[in-house]
């Protein structure tokens, strides 16, 4: 597991939603998807497809992205991203 140095944190501007669900242990995501985020659960979009399908309904208003864990981001796989 590669190691690094956080030399200064930043404030987000608008607080992710915890959505019901929390992080058990650590959770990697991209600067696009953190600065864009309202849940907690689209910080785990991370293939192509889950990412162009998230850019397209979020365009046409929010969107609730669904976990194959309930209880815990870290531990759960994108099943289904779909507008609400």
């Amino acid at each position: 597991m590669p190691r690094f140095t956080v030399e200064e944190w930043k404030a987000i501007t608008s607080p992710i939603m915890l959505g019901g669900q929390r992080i058990q242990t650590v959770l990697y995501t991209s600067k696009y998807i953190l600065d864009r985020a309202l849940e907690i659960a689209e910080l785990r979009l991370e293939t192509e497809g889950d990412l162009r399908e998230w850019r397209e309904k979020r365009r046409r208003g929010r969107v609730k992205v669904k976990l194959d864990h309930e209880q815990y981001v870290d531990l759960g796989k994108v099943v289904e991203v779909r507008n609400i």
